[in-house]
């Protein structure tokens, strides 16, 4: 039992230089022992800090994204063009506008809806284990559960679940480049001890959650976790820049823009026309103008637009890509140029064996996923034993 069990432990800060204190302090700053929390105070404070994840928007309903698919300009314009022609007795033309805007709404809606559905199944198959040490005993648990002041053992191949600063290391070298863009991974030593003001790529003492053990072992002690880690940091200051319109949303809205004006000035000048030159009477000007834009208006044009972008999700599909709103296809069709560090985020930084070719031309095939420490070695469609 541990012998430390106060739950209402304070939550580390952040702004704390843990590089900087020996292992004997940071015991007892988190309240924990080398033998790690019990089971009872982990579940403690896994209630008092929330699970160690950074937070995820909850996957839209189907009915939410039924009614994203009305929420455009343009959608509105033809939503007003079917009521004027409710209005005017054009009930063939309002049931074809109306039918117009189901067929949209239904090929975007499944289109997305199973996108959605993919990507929720792709991020089950990332779960992330952590081995942790509690009341002197190992386990391996979700890193979901890990907690501040748990003990947590890395070899290669791991994913460090949380902020750790490490406590013991036998030539253990992590890749940081998902936090530093730093392509080389970065040699650890538990022995360091840094000045407050040293910046984060070069805290030798610490591992930092989202990184991947390239190579060694260590035994660090959990410091933060959550959006109280450094990539949670990250993860706050993206939220809080919001995201953008694609590019065809914005030209979208300009057109309904313009189009609007453009049937408005219409309406008023036919309608001025008819009255002061013809002699039509007002309520007949006002049916003729009404009827003039509605046919102005390509009911057309949303069906046409959603197929293609459907299209296109789908041959993006065959490639391996998930596309979870159909307007980021033609966003991403509008680039010309792209400026990004490509370690960790065109590239996973992860050079990998997928084959083996044998002095005597024999090919074996490779399975497994980076540097997770899984995965067979195949030789005519049979798995082949491995002895040291």
């Amino acid at each position: 039992m541990n012998s430390l069990s106060n739950s209402e432990a304070s939550p580390p800060s952040p702004e704390e230089f843990w590089h900087t204190q020996p292992e004997a302090d940071l015991l007892l700053k988190l309240e924990t022992t080398s033998k790690g929390l019990s089971k009872q105070e982990a579940q403690l404070r896994l209630n008092t800090h929330g699970p160690n994840q950074l937070p995820q928007a909850e996957p839209p309903a189907w009915w939410t994204i039924a009614i994203r698919q009305f929420q455009s300009p343009f959608v509105y314009i033809l939503a007003a063009a079917a009521i004027a022609s409710l209005a005017i007795g054009e009930f063939f033309d309002a049931g074809f506008i109306i039918g117009v805007l189901c067929l949209n709404a239904t090929i975007g809606g499944i289109q997305e809806w199973r996108a959605e559905q993919s990507a929720q199944a792709l991020q089950k198959l990332l779960q992330i284990c952590a081995t942790v040490e509690r009341d002197g005993q190992v386990y391996e648990i979700d890193a979901e559960q890990v907690v501040p002041g748990d003990i947590v053992w890395l070899e290669s191949g791991n994913r460090v679940p949380a902020d750790l600063r490490l406590l013991l290391t036998h030539g253990l070298e992590i890749d940081e480049s998902l936090l530093t863009g730093e392509s080389l991974p970065v040699l650890k030593k538990s022995e360091w001890i840094g000045e407050g003001s040293v910046p984060v790529a070069d805290r030798l003492n610490m591992g930092y959650a989202g990184s991947i053990v390239i190579r060694g072992r260590a035994r660090g002690i959990v410091i933060a976790t959550g959006l109280r880690t450094e990539i949670g940091s990250l993860a706050k200051a993206m939220m809080a820049t919001g995201q953008g319109k694609p590019p065809l949303i914005i030209r979208m809205e300009r057109f309904s823009q313009a189009l609007a004006w453009f049937v408005m000035v219409a309406i008023f000048v036919v309608g001025a026309l008819g009255i002061l030159f013809q002699g039509y009477g007002i309520l007949d000007m006002f049916m003729f103008s009404v009827a003039l834009a509605v046919a102005v208006i390509p009911e057309g044009l949303p069906v046409a637009l959603t197929v293609a972008l459907a299209i296109g999700t789908k041959r993006m599909a065959e490639r391996g890509v998930i596309v979870r709103r159909l307007a980021a296809v033609e966003g991403l069709g509008s680039c010309t140029m792209i400026a990004s560090d490509k370690t960790g985020t065109l590239t996973c930084n992860e050079l990998t064996v997928k084959e083996i070719l044998l002095p005597d031309g024999l090919i074996c095939q490779v399975s497994g996923q980076g540097f997770a420490p899984n995965g067979k070695i195949i030789f005519n469609e049979h798995s082949v034993n491995i002895i040291n």
